[in-house]
Protein backbone atom coordinates (compact mmCIF):
# COMPACT_ATOMS: atom_id res chain seq x y z
CA UNK A 1 0.00 0.00 0.00
CA UNK A 2 1.37 3.43 -0.92
CA UNK A 3 1.40 6.37 1.45
CA UNK A 4 -1.30 8.05 -0.63
CA UNK A 5 -3.56 5.01 -0.33
CA UNK A 6 -3.03 4.84 3.44
CA UNK A 7 -4.48 8.32 3.93
CA UNK A 8 -6.84 8.44 0.99
CA UNK A 9 -9.85 9.60 2.98
CA UNK A 10 -8.38 12.01 5.55
CA UNK A 11 -6.08 14.96 4.80
CA UNK A 12 -5.80 15.62 8.53
CA UNK A 13 -4.34 12.17 9.09
CA UNK A 14 -1.76 12.88 6.41
CA UNK A 15 -0.78 16.11 8.13
CA UNK A 16 -0.55 14.46 11.55
CA UNK A 17 1.31 11.40 10.30
CA UNK A 18 4.95 10.80 9.51
CA UNK A 19 6.67 13.91 8.06
CA UNK A 20 8.67 11.74 5.66
CA UNK A 21 5.51 10.05 4.43
CA UNK A 22 3.90 13.46 3.99
CA UNK A 23 6.85 15.08 2.16
CA UNK A 24 7.53 12.16 -0.17
CA UNK A 25 3.92 11.65 -1.17
CA UNK A 26 1.91 13.51 -3.78
CA UNK A 27 -0.28 15.12 -1.12
CA UNK A 28 1.75 18.37 -0.64
CA UNK A 29 1.56 19.18 -4.34
CA UNK A 30 -2.08 18.19 -4.52
CA UNK A 31 -2.69 20.46 -1.53
CA UNK A 32 -0.85 23.35 -3.19
CA UNK A 33 -2.93 23.00 -6.36
CA UNK A 34 -6.15 22.56 -4.37
CA UNK A 35 -5.43 25.61 -2.20
CA UNK A 36 -4.54 27.86 -5.15
CA UNK A 37 -7.82 26.94 -6.86
CA UNK A 38 -9.66 27.47 -3.56
CA UNK A 39 -8.15 30.95 -3.22
CA UNK A 40 -9.07 31.80 -6.81
CA UNK A 41 -12.67 30.68 -6.23
CA UNK A 42 -12.73 32.44 -2.85
CA UNK A 43 -11.55 35.75 -4.30
CA UNK A 44 -14.11 35.42 -7.11
CA UNK A 45 -16.92 34.94 -4.62
CA UNK A 46 -15.50 37.72 -2.42
CA UNK A 47 -15.61 40.14 -5.36
CA UNK A 48 -19.16 39.05 -6.16
CA UNK A 49 -20.29 39.66 -2.58
CA UNK A 50 -18.38 42.82 -1.68
CA UNK A 51 -17.50 44.67 -4.87
CA UNK A 52 -20.23 43.82 -7.37
CA UNK A 53 -22.87 43.30 -4.63
CA UNK A 54 -24.59 40.30 -6.20
CA UNK A 55 -25.93 39.04 -2.88
CA UNK A 56 -29.49 38.42 -4.21
CA UNK A 57 -28.04 35.90 -6.67
CA UNK A 58 -26.03 34.07 -4.00
CA UNK A 59 -28.11 30.86 -4.14
CA UNK A 60 -27.57 30.55 -7.90
CA UNK A 61 -23.79 30.74 -7.89
CA UNK A 62 -23.58 28.88 -4.58
CA UNK A 63 -25.35 25.88 -6.13
CA UNK A 64 -22.86 25.94 -9.01
CA UNK A 65 -19.95 26.33 -6.60
CA UNK A 66 -21.27 23.40 -4.56
CA UNK A 67 -21.30 21.15 -7.62
CA UNK A 68 -17.68 22.07 -8.35
CA UNK A 69 -16.50 21.64 -4.76
CA UNK A 70 -18.13 18.23 -4.29
CA UNK A 71 -15.98 16.87 -7.10
CA UNK A 72 -12.88 18.98 -6.44
CA UNK A 73 -12.11 17.26 -3.13
CA UNK A 74 -10.98 14.32 -5.24
CA UNK A 75 -7.78 16.30 -5.85
CA UNK A 76 -6.89 15.42 -2.23
CA UNK A 77 -7.60 11.72 -2.84
CA UNK A 78 -10.88 12.06 -0.93
CA UNK A 79 -14.09 10.46 -2.07
CA UNK A 80 -16.39 12.80 -3.97
CA UNK A 81 -19.10 14.34 -1.77
CA UNK A 82 -22.59 13.05 -2.53
CA UNK A 83 -25.03 15.62 -3.92
CA UNK A 84 -28.05 16.02 -1.57
CA UNK A 85 -30.10 17.88 -4.19
CA UNK A 86 -33.02 15.75 -5.43
CA UNK A 87 -33.95 15.84 -9.08
CA UNK A 88 -36.57 18.47 -9.91
CA UNK A 89 -38.67 18.97 -13.01
CA UNK A 90 -41.05 21.59 -14.32
CA UNK A 91 -40.69 25.17 -15.43
CA UNK A 92 -37.74 27.37 -14.51
CA UNK A 93 -39.76 29.09 -11.81
CA UNK A 94 -40.89 25.78 -10.31
CA UNK A 95 -37.33 24.46 -10.25
CA UNK A 96 -36.05 27.70 -8.70
CA UNK A 97 -38.68 27.59 -5.94
CA UNK A 98 -37.88 23.95 -5.25
CA UNK A 99 -34.16 24.69 -4.95
CA UNK A 100 -34.75 27.68 -2.65
CA UNK A 101 -36.86 25.47 -0.37
CA UNK A 102 -34.05 22.94 0.06
CA UNK A 103 -31.85 23.33 3.18
CA UNK A 104 -28.75 22.25 1.24
CA UNK A 105 -29.06 25.35 -0.97
CA UNK A 106 -28.59 27.62 2.04
CA UNK A 107 -25.74 25.48 3.33
CA UNK A 108 -24.10 26.09 -0.05
CA UNK A 109 -24.60 29.83 0.47
CA UNK A 110 -22.93 29.54 3.88
CA UNK A 111 -20.05 27.66 2.25
CA UNK A 112 -19.59 30.37 -0.37
CA UNK A 113 -19.51 33.01 2.41
CA UNK A 114 -16.99 30.95 4.36
CA UNK A 115 -14.79 30.54 1.27
CA UNK A 116 -15.01 34.29 0.57
CA UNK A 117 -13.92 35.05 4.14
CA UNK A 118 -11.19 32.41 4.11
CA UNK A 119 -9.54 33.56 0.86
CA UNK A 120 -8.11 36.94 2.05
CA UNK A 121 -6.84 35.54 5.36
CA UNK A 122 -5.27 32.45 3.78
CA UNK A 123 -3.76 34.51 0.97
CA UNK A 124 -2.04 36.83 3.48
CA UNK A 125 -0.64 34.00 5.57
CA UNK A 126 0.56 31.88 2.67
CA UNK A 127 2.02 34.91 0.87
CA UNK A 128 4.11 35.78 3.92
CA UNK A 129 5.34 32.19 4.18
CA UNK A 130 6.23 32.06 0.47
CA UNK A 131 8.03 35.43 0.58
CA UNK A 132 10.09 34.41 3.60
CA UNK A 133 11.02 31.07 2.04
CA UNK A 134 11.90 32.66 -1.26
CA UNK A 135 13.83 35.46 0.43
CA UNK A 136 16.14 33.11 2.34
CA UNK A 137 16.61 30.85 -0.69
CA UNK A 138 17.43 33.77 -3.02
CA UNK A 139 19.64 35.71 -0.59
CA UNK A 140 22.92 34.95 -2.46
CA UNK A 141 21.42 36.11 -5.76
CA UNK A 142 20.19 39.36 -4.20
CA UNK A 143 23.57 40.14 -2.61
CA UNK A 144 25.49 39.13 -5.75
CA UNK A 145 23.39 41.56 -7.75
CA UNK A 146 24.68 44.37 -5.58
CA UNK A 147 21.79 44.62 -3.19
CA UNK A 148 21.56 44.30 0.55
CA UNK A 149 19.23 42.23 2.70
CA UNK A 150 18.04 42.96 6.18
CA UNK A 151 16.81 40.16 8.38
CA UNK A 152 15.75 41.77 11.60
CA UNK A 153 18.82 43.42 13.14
CA UNK A 154 21.19 41.57 10.77
CA UNK A 155 22.50 42.97 7.52
CA UNK A 156 23.63 40.65 4.72
CA UNK A 157 26.30 42.50 2.71
CA UNK A 158 28.61 39.74 1.39
CA UNK A 159 27.88 36.50 -0.52
CA UNK A 160 29.38 34.49 2.37
CA UNK A 161 26.89 35.98 4.81
CA UNK A 162 24.07 35.35 2.35
CA UNK A 163 24.97 31.67 1.89
CA UNK A 164 24.88 31.15 5.67
CA UNK A 165 21.13 31.87 5.76
CA UNK A 166 20.19 29.72 2.77
CA UNK A 167 19.76 26.52 4.89
CA UNK A 168 17.00 28.33 6.79
CA UNK A 169 14.92 28.18 3.60
CA UNK A 170 14.57 24.38 3.88
CA UNK A 171 12.56 24.28 7.17
CA UNK A 172 10.62 27.30 5.96
CA UNK A 173 9.80 25.46 2.73
CA UNK A 174 8.62 22.42 4.70
CA UNK A 175 6.57 24.69 6.96
CA UNK A 176 5.02 26.33 3.88
CA UNK A 177 4.04 22.93 2.48
CA UNK A 178 2.36 22.10 5.77
CA UNK A 179 0.54 25.44 5.70
CA UNK A 180 -0.77 24.67 2.21
CA UNK A 181 -1.77 21.20 3.42
CA UNK A 182 -3.60 22.67 6.43
CA UNK A 183 -5.36 25.23 4.25
CA UNK A 184 -6.49 22.49 1.85
CA UNK A 185 -7.68 20.30 4.73
CA UNK A 186 -9.65 23.19 6.22
CA UNK A 187 -11.45 23.94 2.96
CA UNK A 188 -12.12 20.26 2.27
CA UNK A 189 -13.47 19.73 5.81
CA UNK A 190 -15.80 22.71 5.49
CA UNK A 191 -16.97 21.41 2.12
CA UNK A 192 -17.61 17.93 3.50
CA UNK A 193 -19.49 19.37 6.49
CA UNK A 194 -21.70 21.81 4.60
CA UNK A 195 -22.12 20.31 1.14
CA UNK A 196 -22.67 16.68 2.06
CA UNK A 197 -26.10 15.11 2.65
CA UNK A 198 -27.68 15.02 6.10
CA UNK A 199 -29.29 11.89 7.51
CA UNK A 200 -32.81 13.03 6.68
CA UNK A 201 -31.76 13.92 3.13
CA UNK A 202 -30.21 10.48 2.67
CA UNK A 203 -33.40 8.92 4.03
CA UNK A 204 -35.48 10.93 1.54
CA UNK A 205 -33.23 9.85 -1.34
CA UNK A 206 -33.47 6.21 -0.25
CA UNK A 207 -37.27 6.52 -0.07
CA UNK A 208 -37.34 8.01 -3.57
CA UNK A 209 -35.14 5.23 -4.90
CA UNK A 210 -37.31 2.57 -3.31
CA UNK A 211 -40.42 4.19 -4.73
CA UNK A 212 -38.99 4.42 -8.24
CA UNK A 213 -37.64 0.89 -8.00
CA UNK A 214 -41.02 -0.35 -6.85
CA UNK A 215 -42.65 1.42 -9.79
CA UNK A 216 -40.24 -0.23 -12.20
CA UNK A 217 -40.81 -3.63 -10.63
CA UNK A 218 -44.57 -3.11 -10.82
CA UNK A 219 -44.33 -2.19 -14.49
CA UNK A 220 -42.15 -5.21 -15.14
CA UNK A 221 -44.59 -7.53 -13.40
CA UNK A 222 -47.54 -6.04 -15.31
CA UNK A 223 -45.68 -6.64 -18.57
CA UNK A 224 -44.89 -10.18 -17.42
CA UNK A 225 -48.59 -10.86 -16.82
CA UNK A 226 -49.46 -9.40 -20.22
CA UNK A 227 -46.97 -11.70 -21.93
CA UNK A 228 -48.34 -14.69 -20.03
CA UNK A 229 -51.88 -13.80 -21.03
CA UNK A 230 -50.91 -13.30 -24.67
CA UNK A 231 -49.08 -16.62 -24.78
CA UNK A 232 -51.96 -18.42 -23.13
CA UNK A 233 -54.67 -16.90 -25.32
CA UNK A 234 -52.67 -16.89 -28.56
CA UNK A 235 -49.96 -19.45 -29.48
CA UNK A 236 -51.01 -21.94 -26.82
CA UNK A 237 -54.60 -22.10 -28.08
CA UNK A 238 -53.41 -22.40 -31.67
CA UNK A 239 -51.11 -25.29 -30.76
CA UNK A 240 -53.93 -27.07 -28.93
CA UNK A 241 -56.09 -26.68 -32.03
CA UNK A 242 -53.23 -27.97 -34.23
CA UNK A 243 -52.81 -31.06 -32.02
CA UNK A 244 -56.55 -31.83 -32.22
CA UNK A 245 -56.61 -31.24 -35.96
CA UNK A 246 -53.64 -33.55 -36.52
CA UNK A 247 -55.32 -36.19 -34.40
CA UNK A 248 -58.48 -36.00 -36.52
CA UNK A 249 -56.43 -36.26 -39.74
CA UNK A 250 -54.57 -39.29 -38.38
CA UNK A 251 -57.84 -41.04 -37.54
CA UNK A 252 -59.27 -40.35 -41.01
CA UNK A 253 -56.17 -41.58 -42.85
CA UNK A 254 -56.11 -45.15 -44.12
CA UNK A 255 -52.45 -45.10 -45.15
CA UNK A 256 -50.27 -46.45 -42.29
CA UNK A 257 -47.21 -44.52 -43.49
CA UNK A 258 -49.13 -41.25 -43.71
CA UNK A 259 -50.68 -41.88 -40.30
CA UNK A 260 -47.24 -42.51 -38.80
CA UNK A 261 -45.95 -39.21 -40.19
CA UNK A 262 -48.97 -37.35 -38.88
CA UNK A 263 -48.62 -38.92 -35.42
CA UNK A 264 -44.94 -37.96 -35.38
CA UNK A 265 -45.86 -34.39 -36.24
CA UNK A 266 -48.58 -34.47 -33.59
CA UNK A 267 -46.07 -35.64 -30.97
CA UNK A 268 -43.68 -32.83 -31.87
CA UNK A 269 -46.46 -30.26 -31.61
CA UNK A 270 -47.46 -31.71 -28.23
CA UNK A 271 -43.84 -31.38 -27.03
CA UNK A 272 -43.78 -27.79 -28.23
CA UNK A 273 -47.08 -27.20 -26.43
CA UNK A 274 -45.66 -28.70 -23.22
CA UNK A 275 -42.57 -26.49 -23.45
CA UNK A 276 -44.72 -23.44 -24.09
CA UNK A 277 -46.83 -24.26 -21.03
CA UNK A 278 -43.66 -24.56 -18.95
CA UNK A 279 -42.56 -21.18 -20.29
CA UNK A 280 -45.91 -19.61 -19.49
CA UNK A 281 -45.82 -21.14 -16.03
CA UNK A 282 -42.37 -19.64 -15.47
CA UNK A 283 -43.37 -16.21 -16.76
CA UNK A 284 -46.35 -15.80 -14.44
CA UNK A 285 -47.73 -19.00 -12.91
CA UNK A 286 -51.47 -18.89 -12.31
CA UNK A 287 -51.11 -20.93 -9.15
CA UNK A 288 -49.03 -18.11 -7.65
CA UNK A 289 -51.88 -15.64 -8.10
CA UNK A 290 -54.56 -18.12 -7.09
CA UNK A 291 -53.02 -20.02 -4.18
CA UNK A 292 -49.87 -18.21 -3.10
CA UNK A 293 -46.14 -18.74 -3.00
CA UNK A 294 -46.23 -21.98 -1.00
CA UNK A 295 -48.39 -23.76 -3.58
CA UNK A 296 -46.43 -22.28 -6.49
CA UNK A 297 -43.10 -23.47 -5.07
CA UNK A 298 -44.54 -26.94 -4.63
CA UNK A 299 -44.94 -27.14 -8.42
CA UNK A 300 -41.25 -26.37 -9.06
CA UNK A 301 -38.96 -29.23 -9.83
CA UNK A 302 -38.45 -30.81 -13.21
CA UNK A 303 -35.19 -32.78 -12.96
CA UNK A 304 -35.01 -32.42 -9.15
CA UNK A 305 -37.35 -33.28 -6.30
CA UNK A 306 -38.69 -30.18 -4.55
CA UNK A 307 -40.01 -30.44 -1.00
CA UNK A 308 -41.86 -27.52 0.62
CA UNK A 309 -41.96 -27.53 4.42
CA UNK A 310 -43.49 -25.17 6.97
CA UNK A 311 -41.07 -23.69 9.48
CA UNK A 312 -41.72 -21.91 12.79
CA UNK A 313 -44.43 -19.26 12.67
CA UNK A 314 -45.58 -20.09 9.14
CA UNK A 315 -49.35 -20.49 8.73
CA UNK A 316 -50.53 -22.93 6.02
CA UNK A 317 -52.07 -21.09 3.10
CA UNK A 318 -50.38 -17.84 4.15
CA UNK A 319 -50.81 -15.05 1.58
CA UNK A 320 -48.37 -12.19 1.22
CA UNK A 321 -48.39 -8.97 -0.81
CA UNK A 322 -48.18 -9.68 -4.54
CA UNK A 323 -44.68 -8.25 -5.02
CA UNK A 324 -43.41 -10.23 -2.04
CA UNK A 325 -44.88 -13.49 -3.31
CA UNK A 326 -43.43 -12.95 -6.76
CA UNK A 327 -39.99 -12.10 -5.36
CA UNK A 328 -39.98 -15.22 -3.19
CA UNK A 329 -41.23 -17.46 -5.99
CA UNK A 330 -38.72 -16.30 -8.59
CA UNK A 331 -35.92 -16.50 -6.03
CA UNK A 332 -36.91 -20.09 -5.28
CA UNK A 333 -37.21 -20.85 -9.00
CA UNK A 334 -33.73 -19.45 -9.70
CA UNK A 335 -32.30 -21.35 -6.74
CA UNK A 336 -33.84 -24.64 -7.94
CA UNK A 337 -32.49 -24.03 -11.46
CA UNK A 338 -28.99 -23.30 -10.12
CA UNK A 339 -29.09 -26.38 -7.90
CA UNK A 340 -29.95 -28.62 -10.86
CA UNK A 341 -27.73 -26.91 -13.43
CA UNK A 342 -24.58 -26.13 -11.45
CA UNK A 343 -24.76 -28.21 -8.29
CA UNK A 344 -25.96 -31.57 -9.56
CA UNK A 345 -28.56 -31.66 -6.79
CA UNK A 346 -31.26 -34.31 -6.63
CA UNK A 347 -33.40 -32.80 -3.85
CA UNK A 348 -34.23 -29.19 -3.00
CA UNK A 349 -35.99 -28.21 0.23
CA UNK A 350 -37.86 -24.91 0.53
CA UNK A 351 -38.78 -23.85 4.06
CA UNK A 352 -41.07 -20.93 4.91
CA UNK A 353 -41.00 -19.33 8.36
CA UNK A 354 -41.98 -16.09 10.06
CA UNK A 355 -40.75 -14.33 13.18
CA UNK A 356 -41.37 -10.76 14.38
CA UNK A 357 -43.00 -9.75 11.11
CA UNK A 358 -40.11 -11.03 8.99
CA UNK A 359 -40.94 -13.79 6.52
CA UNK A 360 -37.99 -15.97 5.61
CA UNK A 361 -37.63 -18.52 2.84
CA UNK A 362 -34.72 -20.91 3.03
CA UNK A 363 -33.80 -22.97 -0.02
CA UNK A 364 -31.45 -25.88 0.67
CA UNK A 365 -30.14 -28.46 -1.78
CA UNK A 366 -27.91 -31.51 -1.57
CA UNK A 367 -25.67 -30.48 -4.46
CA UNK A 368 -22.01 -29.55 -4.47
CA UNK A 369 -22.39 -25.87 -5.38
CA UNK A 370 -20.50 -24.33 -8.26
CA UNK A 371 -22.66 -21.39 -9.35
CA UNK A 372 -20.68 -18.16 -9.55
CA UNK A 373 -22.43 -14.82 -8.93
CA UNK A 374 -21.96 -12.29 -11.74
CA UNK A 375 -23.65 -9.06 -12.71
CA UNK A 376 -26.80 -9.68 -14.68
CA UNK A 377 -26.80 -13.40 -13.89
CA UNK A 378 -29.03 -15.53 -11.68
CA UNK A 379 -27.29 -15.32 -8.30
CA UNK A 380 -26.81 -11.57 -8.57
CA UNK A 381 -30.47 -11.30 -9.52
CA UNK A 382 -31.46 -13.02 -6.26
CA UNK A 383 -29.91 -10.20 -4.24
CA UNK A 384 -31.45 -7.50 -6.45
CA UNK A 385 -34.93 -9.05 -6.34
CA UNK A 386 -34.81 -9.33 -2.54
CA UNK A 387 -33.76 -5.68 -2.28
CA UNK A 388 -36.80 -4.53 -4.28
CA UNK A 389 -39.09 -5.65 -1.46
CA UNK A 390 -36.89 -4.39 1.36
CA UNK A 391 -35.45 -7.81 2.10
CA UNK A 392 -32.04 -9.43 2.10
CA UNK A 393 -30.65 -12.47 0.35
CA UNK A 394 -27.88 -14.60 1.84
CA UNK A 395 -26.12 -17.40 0.04
CA UNK A 396 -23.84 -20.17 1.25
CA UNK A 397 -22.11 -22.65 -1.02
CA UNK A 398 -19.90 -25.41 0.40
CA UNK A 399 -17.61 -25.66 -2.64
CA UNK A 400 -17.25 -29.26 -3.74
CA UNK A 401 -18.21 -30.92 -0.48
CA UNK A 402 -21.29 -33.04 -0.77
CA UNK A 403 -21.79 -33.43 3.00
CA UNK A 404 -22.93 -29.80 3.47
CA UNK A 405 -25.96 -28.36 1.67
CA UNK A 406 -26.04 -25.19 -0.39
CA UNK A 407 -28.35 -22.58 1.06
CA UNK A 408 -30.14 -19.42 -0.08
CA UNK A 409 -32.13 -17.37 2.44
CA UNK A 410 -34.43 -14.44 1.67
CA UNK A 411 -36.05 -12.38 4.42
CA UNK A 412 -38.48 -9.56 3.52
CA UNK A 413 -40.39 -7.73 6.25
CA UNK A 414 -44.19 -7.80 6.04
CA UNK A 415 -47.03 -6.52 8.18
CA UNK A 416 -48.48 -9.53 10.03
CA UNK A 417 -52.03 -8.20 10.26
CA UNK A 418 -52.11 -7.40 6.55
CA UNK A 419 -51.59 -10.95 5.33
CA UNK A 420 -54.19 -13.40 6.64
CA UNK A 421 -54.13 -17.02 5.54
CA UNK A 422 -55.87 -17.73 2.28
CA UNK A 423 -56.15 -14.07 1.24
CA UNK A 424 -53.73 -11.76 -0.49
CA UNK A 425 -53.50 -8.29 1.05
CA UNK A 426 -54.06 -5.29 -1.20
Amino acid sequence: MTSDDAYRLSPWRMLSGSPLRFLFSSYPWRAVAYTIISLALGWTVFMAYVVIVLLPFAPAWSILLGRIERQRVRMLRMAAIADPHPAVTGSFGARARARLAEPVTWREVVYSLALAAFAPLATLGLLIACVLTGGFAAAPLVVAAGGQMSIGPWQLETPQEAWRVVPVALPLFILTLYLFGAAAAIVASIAAGLLGPREEELAAQVADLRSSRGTLVGSFEAERRRIERDLHDGPQQHLVGAVMHLGEIAQDSDDPATRAHIETAQARVERALAELRDTVRGVNPRVLDDHGVEAACAELGGPVLVRVIRGPGWIPGRRLPGETERALFYTASEAVTNAAKHGGASTVTIEFAEAAGVVSMTVTDDGCGGAVPAAGRGLAGLVERAATIGGESHRRQPGRRADRPSLVRVGPRVTPSACPAGRRPH
